[in-house]
């Protein structure tokens, strides 16, 4: 429990007030918490105010222009500027878990990927960590599926609680532009944020690239951390360069360009890739477990993260060969008359490009790619999704994948714009089970956008839905 003081200057009548709890769900109020009512993209969290009132909410926090704190009756009214900005301070205070280092990774690709080889260094190193992010809340014993990239302030703060019970010391997490934008990771004393790229995604909520990038620039202009990791051959890892340079903070990058972890050659050995990197001017090989030259770059970030935080490169690039397969990421899951399937979650235009060119290396017949673009989100990306698979691809089965609240068939005419000599197939398992039947020796089937989601969104709710259950099934 804290007294209001604590989160708010107050008078002598009120500094005196305990609050038990801090919430933004009204159904989670108990007597004397505070509860935000947050405005979210389909609901206003104004009209759940009586509904907190009833369970015993003592403080309502709502917007308003100016600061100020009005009681009605036995409950307080506080008004702030903005609501989730505040939230996100008060949970830093209210819930005051502390680890040695807690990391943050944001990109448009890659960053599920990144903190989960972060967290597998960790823990092969000997220490007890955990990482938060699309794939969920993984800690050495446990795993809980999750349903947001970045979790809401509270949830956070509920799950680093958690962590803190089970002694864990290291937590990687992803920052994602919606977290970002929205706040949910402020207040977080970070000790490395890291970027793995930019490219095009979620403009069906940020409208333009420039408001995408300002929300993955907090990150590092806003929120900040200790050490800043970099992939120095995107474009924009120069603008937080400069923020680095501007705010005395170090800054690592990796890549084809840096000159601190620099990467030199890839070789595929039999299940391994085969890497050579400079390592700060000293020559390193080290073994890959992982498939894609997407997986070299992530694990060249994390490399750089985890050496930030005291992990000698020479555990880091043992850990490195001895990764376990990441959930829906570039998977191999069956083969089918001598055809290899994997599973992808490349739901972007560069991340469906990245995995067909590392499977096209792997590739001795043909090249089939499953997939199609999800509702009530960005429709530009949708056909050039198509012209990339088009270009890339020997075979295209356009299909279905969270449609949501669209018209199925206008989402593939969209992605069937870039690829029109594709074969549309109504139903994402109708298509998964035709391409595998069609499946030649040597060939390769890549089933694309869902990767480890294990449900479907249509327009009359969510169902249970898994690619790799369904490639199991006709692969018996």
């Amino acid at each position: 429990m804290k007294k209001l003081a604590d989160f708010f200057p107050v008078n002598n009548e009120l500094k005196d007030l305990t609050v038990t709890d801090v919430v933004d769900d009204s159904r989670k109020a108990i007597l004397g918490s505070i509860f935000f009512a947050i405005n979210g993209n389909t609901s206003d969290g104004n009209i759940f105010i009586q509904d907190a009132i009833k369970n015993g909410a003592k403080f309502i926090v709502s917007h308003g222009e100016n600061f100020f704190i009005k009681k009605q009756n036995d409950v307080l009214f506080i008004s702030v500027k903005n609501p989730r900005k505040e939230l996100a301070r008060i949970c830093s205070i209210f819930w005051s878990a502390k680890f040695d280092h807690i990391v943050a990774v944001t990109g448009t690709n890659g960053k599920s990927s990144t903190v989960d080889i972060v967290r597998q260094i960790w823990i092969n190193s000997g220490i007890d960590a955990a990482s938060v992010g699309t794939l969920g809340i993984i800690t050495k014993d446990s795993e809980i599926k999750g349903s947001l990239t970045s979790p809401g302030a509270v949830t956070l703060r509920h799950i680093f609680d958690d962590f803190k019970k089970k002694n864990v010391k290291n937590v990687a997490m992803e920052a994602s532009s919606h977290g970002l934008d929205q706040h949910r990771v402020d207040d977080i004393k970070f000790s490395v944020c890291a970027f793995t790229n930019f490219t095009q995604d979620h403009l069906d909520y940020h409208k333009t690239f420039e408001n995408y990038w300002k929300a993955k620039e907090r990150l590092f202009s806003e929120l900040s951390g200790d050490f800043f990791v970099v992939n120095s051959d995107d474009v924009m890892s120069e603008k937080i360069k400069k923020i680095a340079q501007e705010k005395n903070i170090k800054c690592i990058s990796y890549g084809k360009k840096s000159k601190d972890i620099k990467l030199i050659s890839v070789r595929e050995i039999d299940q391994y890739q085969k890497v050579r990197i400079s390592f700060f001017g000293r020559e390193i090989e080290f073994d890959l477990s992982l498939a894609g030259d997407f997986q070299v770059y992530n694990s060249l970030c994390a490399m750089g993260i985890c050496y930030t935080t005291g992990i000698s490169v020479e555990s880091i690039c043992n850990s490195l060969k001895n990764l376990r397969p990441i959930n829906g990421r570039l998977e191999l899951v069956g083969q089918y008359n001598a055809a290899n399937i994997y599973i992808d979650y490349a739901h972007t235009p560069d991340a469906l490009k990245n995995a067909i060119l590392s499977l096209r290396k792997h590739t001795k017949n043909k090249l089939v790619v499953v997939f199609g673009c999800g509702g009530n989100r960005d429709k530009d990306k949708r056909h050039l999704m198509g012209k990339i698979a088009k270009k890339l691809a020997d075979a295209v089965i356009v299909t279905d994948d969270n449609p949501r609240n669209e018209d199925p068939k206008s989402i593939r005419k969209m992605i069937l714009d870039g690829c029109p000599n594709a074969k549309e197939i109504d139903g994402r398992k109708e298509a998964i089970k035709f391409a595998i039947h069609q499946l030649q020796p040597g060939d390769i089937l890549l089933v694309a956008g869902k990767g480890h989601e294990d449900y479907q969104i249509l327009a009359d709710g969510k169902i249970h839905f898994s690619d790799r259950e369904i490639i199991l099934d006709e692969t018996k």
